[in-house]
C-alpha cells in the first residue's frame, strides 16, 4: 500500500522533457536517482513553474507509481548557471537520448551520475563535442551494447566497421565510414581529447541510435542545423525543452 503523498521522502532528480496534459496540469519526466526515468503527472502551479526547470538538480517529492506517477513538490536543491549557446543545444540532446533510450522506473544509478557530471561540464563551456562523445560512449556501454574492443588484439587490421547486431569488425578498406584502430584505441583507453577520435565515436553512436529507434529521428537533430549563433546566445533554458 502506498504511503501518503505528504510522506513521500524527497529524492534528487532532473527535469528531462515536459508537456501540458489537459488544462492545467503537465507531464514531467524527472530522471530521477533512484528509480530512474520517472513520468509524473503534476497540477502546473506557480510554485513548480519558476522551479521545475532544465539541468538543476531537484529535489522531488513523487509518489511512485507503475505507470504514471504524481509529482507533488519539487525545490531546487543545485542551481547551475543557464547553458547558452551550442553548450544549451549538447543540453537538450544529452535529455532527449534519455527520454528516448532509457526505460521508465528502471535504477541507472551510474548514467545518474554520468548525466550529472555532463550537465556540470557543459555548464563550464567545456568542449562540447568531447563532451558529448563521451555521454554517448558510456550511454551506450551503460545500456548493454559496448564495443567488443577484444577485435582489437585478435587482428592486425588497421581498419574496422561497425554494426549493431555484431559490434565491430575488420575490414581491408579504408572507406570513409569505416574506423581506424587508433581511434578505437583511443575509445578503449577513454581518450577523447582527439577530433578524429570524437568524429570515429560519433559515427558509431549514429548507427546505433539509428539500429534502436527506426526511422524515428532524435527531434534535436531537426532544429540543430537551422540554429544560428546568434540566435542560440538568446534562447532560455525553460523554453528549450524538446517537445518529442
Amino acid at each position: 500500500m502506498y504511503k501518503k503523498l505528504d510522506q513521500q521522502p524527497f529524492i534528487d532528480a532532473y527535469l528531462i522533457h515536459k508537456k501540458p496534459y489537459l488544462e492545467k496540469k503537465v507531464m514531467a519526466y524527472l530522471f530521477t536517482q533512484t528509480h530512474g526515468l520517472v513520468a509524473t503527472m503534476t497540477h502546473w502551479s506557480t510554485a513548480k513553474k519558476a522551479h521545475l526547470s532544465p539541468f538543476s538538480l531537484l529535489a522531488c517529492q513523487v509518489l511512485i507509481k507503475t505507470n504514471i506517477s504524481q509529482l507533488k513538490k519539487v525545490e531546487v536543491k543545485t542551481f547551475l548557471p543557464p547553458l547558452r549557446g551550442t553548450h544549451l543545444f549538447g543540453g537538450l540532446y544529452i535529455n532527449e537520448l534519455i527520454y528516448r533510450f532509457c526505460e521508465t522506473n528502471q535504477a541507472h544509478p551510474e548514467l545518474f551520475h554520468l548525466y550529472a557530471q555532463t550537465i556540470q561540464a557543459l555548464t563550464a563551456n567545456k568542449s562540447l563535442d568531447k563532451t558529448v562523445r563521451w555521454f554517448e560512449f558510456r550511454l551506450q556501454e551503460l545500456l548493454g551494447y559496448g564495443l567488443n574492443f577484444e577485435c582489437l588484439s585478435e587482428t592486425n587490421d588497421d581498419w574496422f566497421y561497425f554494426e549493431p547486431e555484431r559490434g565491430l569488425l575488420p575490414s581491408l578498406s579504408s572507406q570513409k565510414k569505416h574506423i581506424h584502430r587508433k581511434q578505437l584505441e583511443n575509445m578503449h583507453d577513454h581518450q577523447f581529447d582527439d577530433p578524429d577520435t570524437q568524429i570515429a565515436s560519433k559515427k558509431i553512436f549514429a548507427t546505433f541510435a539509428k539500429h534502436l529507434l527506426g526511422e524515428n529521428h532524435l527531434f534535436i537533430k531537426k532544429i540543430l542545423p537551422k540554429a544560428t549563433k546568434s540566435e542560440e546566445k538568446h534562447i532560455d533554458n525553460k523554453e528549450c525543452i524538446a517537445e518529442t
